[in-house]
């Protein structure tokens, strides 16, 4: 049987996550320039179109339902959160430090098992840009936010099994799913061994913050490796 969690502790845990209507303050922008930059540049990133098809099996659907979606999800975790609706300016600010922060470890890795950016068939920088700022933003909603929730759903509140095994369960899960979908057929590059290492490594880096910090923070932090990784990449051009 699953161990309750003291009431002193679940406080604890949540004030150190950040509040859904922070997330979204901090995300808005990103999701907007992703959206507007598509446009232009319509090379979509793997896992929106995902989500897209996801909700076109409800009916017709428009590219933007997927940016719509987020919203809508931070939206109703704020509501169910039953926190104030008080945005805090400085938790979002410090967020896009701690996006920058937190992926020098996987620039890191990157160094030691090299492996490009890949900014699909995007023209240009802001093409570029959109691509790597969409794919943290809608694979940490695809692989973190829903994948790893539905697991500990399921896995705790459904068959009743310990958090901490359904936790280590389900980020080893988001971590292989993460770096399969890459590939063919998923994806559009072919297997290979030490591009999925590093992609299963990194898939874990982001779930454990995800765990930790929350959806946010894991997706700002994808998103700067993506956006850091264009500019190692420009320097070393």
């Amino acid at each position: 049987m699953a161990q309750q969690q003291p009431s002193s502790t679940r406080a604890e845990q949540r004030r150190l996550l950040a509040r859904p209507l922070d997330a979204l303050a901090f995300l808005l922008p990103l999701i907007v320039f992703y959206e507007l930059a598509s446009v232009a540049h319509p090379d979509r990133v793997i896992a929106f179109d995902l989500l897209r098809r996801f909700f076109e099996l409800f009916g017709h659907v428009g590219m933007w339902a997927p940016g719509v979606g987020i919203v809508v999800i931070l939206l109703a975790t704020q509501v169910a959160s039953g926190e104030n609706w008080r945005i805090r300016w400085t938790r979002v600010g410090l967020m896009y430090v701690e996006a920058v922060v937190a992926a020098v470890p996987l620039l890191a890795l990157n160094w030691a098992i090299p492996l490009q950016a890949s900014g699909g068939n995007a023209p240009g920088l802001v093409g570029e840009l959109a691509f790597g700022i969409g794919a943290g933003i809608y694979e940490e909603l695809v692989f973190r936010l829903i994948l790893i929730s539905l697991i500990v759903m399921v896995g705790v509140d459904l068959f009743r099994f310990k958090r901490a095994s359904v936790a280590l369960a389900a980020i080893a899960i988001s971590a292989l799913l993460f770096a399969a979908h890459h590939y063919q057929p998923i994806g559009v590059d072919l297997f290979d061994w030490t591009s999925f290492a590093f992609r299963a490594i990194a898939g874990a880096y982001l779930a454990l913050i995800f765990w930790f910090r929350g959806y946010g923070s894991a997706a700002g932090c994808h998103a700067a490796y993506n956006v850091g990784l264009l500019a190692v990449g420009a320097v070393a051009g």
